[in-house]
C-alpha cells in the first residue's frame, strides 16, 4: 500500500523510540493500531457501499432491459399473427371436395370398428360362471377344491 521496507520501518521505529520513551512506545503503537484498524473498516465498508450502489444501477438497466424486451415480444407477436391473418385472408377460404370429407369419415368410422373388434380378450370369466362351475363340481359327486396347506404347518413337532 505505501511501499515501504524493513530498513524504512526500523527507522521509524528507532525514531519513535528516541522521541517517546520506552514508557510510552507500547500505548503509542496501541493506538496507532487502533487507528489504522479504523481506517480498514471505514474503507471497507466505503467499498460495500460503492458496490451496492452498483448492483443497484446494475439491476435498474437489467429491469429496464427487460422491459424493453418484453415490449419487442410483443411487437414480435402482434406482428406475426397479424402477418399470418393477412396470409388467410389473401388465401381465401379453402373448399374442401365432399369426396374427401366423405372419405375422412369413412377411415375414421373403420377406425373406431378396428379398435372395438382387436379389443383384448380378458382371461377371467363372469362371477355367475365360476359359480356355476363350483355346483357341478359338487354334484357331479367330485370332491370340492381345498385349501392347500403350507410346508411345515400340519405336522407338529415335538
Amino acid at each position: 500500500m505505501f511501499d515501504i521496507g524493513f530498513w524504512e520501518l526500523g527507522l521509524i521505529a528507532l525514531i519513535a523510540l528516541l522521541v517517546l520513551g520506552p514508557k510510552r512506545l507500547p500505548e503509542a503503537a496501541r493506538t496507532a493500531g487502533r487507528w489504522v484498524a479504523r481506517l480498514r473498516g471505514f474503507i471497507a465498508n466505503v467499498k460495500q457501499d460503492l458496490d451496492r450502489e452498483f448492483q443497484a444501477e446494475e439491476l435498474t438497466e437489467l429491469r429496464k432491459l427487460k422491459e424493453e424486451l418484453d415490449q419487442a415480444r410483443q411487437v414480435i407477436g402482434k406482428s406475426s399473427s397479424d402477418l399470418m391473418q393477412d396470409l388467410a385472408d389473401s388465401a381465401g377460404p379453402e373448399v374442401t371436395p365432399d369426396y374427401l370429407v366423405k372419405a375422412l369419415d369413412d377411415t375414421a368410422d373403420e377406425a373406431k370398428t378396428d379398435k372395438r373388434e382387436t379389443a383384448p380378450e380378458t382371461k377371467s370369466r363372469p362371477k355367475a360362471a365360476k359359480r356355476s362351475k363350483k355346483k357341478k363340481a359338487v354334484k357331479g359327486g367330485s370332491r370340492p377344491p381345498t385349501r392347500k396347506r403350507k410346508a411345515g404347518s400340519g405336522t407338529k413337532s415335538g
